[in-house]
């Protein structure tokens, strides 16, 4: 860790080098050093290339969007990387490629179920964000994960699997298949109004999750938007259906069961994103916000149905039946949705 931490930074010596966060994705370390008497602490990172094919372009994409923001009226923080003595954005060595961003202290990271005060705070920072991006020009960022949100793409590769049945599974799985298909003509709407432009492209943050904003541990409010790896071009459905499909229901996405929907969630999350979106968004955006949290359950509950029919590829997971009960839960909150879209 001090050998690497030492390509970006000039130091005495390291105080700290703690392992933070699941891991799920990419490795991250709290690094504290010393220098000069003063103690400061920075996030270091190995990316997962495996996730993310073009760490180069990665982190171009999150150089161009930072030194945007900051330019902007962004009422938050959005750290911008910590470049080498050389002047790149990463360091590549036999274990990978490593960057590092400012740690920023005072702060912290909802856990578990949170509540809509907290959902509003995060919905609002959110939006600040996409605001804060609203005329910078999508087509000069990268696709990180290319197709990320390109449903159609997605049917399709479930529908070849079918076809292969590569792990014997098709036929014990008949209910989530026919449930699946019920979705299917919501994914055909999204991908018509996408098509025609009542959906305009955007910069979009595509991980809008509680976990990556960072709050005051003294105010309890959003200070900070992090975590831009999947930042691209894309449609303002697909950051409020992703907020929507992590805050509003009553459990985890892997949790047996029928899922209850929160309906004071849905309304915090919408009323902070729309404070600081309304001045821009289309009146169609407006008006499919919601549509938007059915249309990325849906495509989640495709891509979980996916793998385990393929054999669990993908995703980790903790017991032979994982895969299987995450696609369930997102289609049982799927229908909820759909329930409140039809009303």
């Amino acid at each position: 860790m001090e050998s690497i931490a030492s390509q970006f930074l000039h130091f005495e010596h390291v105080t700290e080098a703690s392992p933070i966060g699941d891991g799920n994705i990419n490795d991250t370390w709290r690094i504290s050093v010393e220098e000069q008497g003063t103690l400061r602490s920075f996030i270091l990172q190995r990316i997962n290339h495996h996730i993310f094919r073009n760490p180069v372009a990665v982190m171009q994409n999150i150089d161009r969007v930072t030194s945007h923001i900051a330019s902007s009226d962004f009422p938050y923080s959005s750290p911008a990387p910590v470049r080498t003595h050389t002047g790149e954005l990463l360091h590549e060595n036999d274990e990978g490629f490593w960057r590092m961003f400012p740690f920023l202290d005072n702060t912290y990271i909802p856990e578990g179920q949170t509540s809509p005060e907290i959902a509003f705070e995060a919905a609002r920072a959110y939006g600040a964000f996409a605001r804060a991006l609203r005329d910078f020009p999508a087509d000069e960022l990268s696709e990180t994960i290319p197709g990320f949100h390109d449903t159609d793409r997605r049917w399709e590769v479930f529908i070849d699997v079918i076809n292969r049945d590569p792990a014997g599974r098709v036929q014990m799985s008949k209910n989530e298949i026919e449930a699946m298909f019920t979705a299917k003509p919501l994914f055909d709407q999204i991908s018509a109004l996408k098509s025609s432009g009542a959906l305009p492209v955007r910069v979009t943050h595509n991980d809008t999750k509680a976990g990556n904003i960072l709050f005051s541990k003294q105010t309890r409010k959003a200070v900070a938007v992090i975590d831009l790896d999947t930042v691209m071009p894309g449609v303002i459905l697909s950051d409020f259906g992703d907020m929507v499909r992590t805050f509003v229901p009553d459990r985890r996405e892997d949790a047996p069961g029928n899922v209850i929907v929160r309906p004071d969630m849905l309304r915090a999350l919408q009323e902070g994103y729309l404070s600081s979106t309304s001045g821009f968004l289309t009146e169609s955006e407006k008006n499919y916000l919601v549509l938007g949290g059915a249309w990325i359950t849906g495509e989640q509950a495709l891509r979980f149905l996916t793998d385990w029919l393929a054999g669990d590829v993908y995703y980790k997971i903790s017991y032979p039946e994982h895969n299987l009960i995450r696609s369930r839960n997102q289609l049982s909150l799927f229908n909820e949705l759909m329930k409140i879209n039809q009303l």
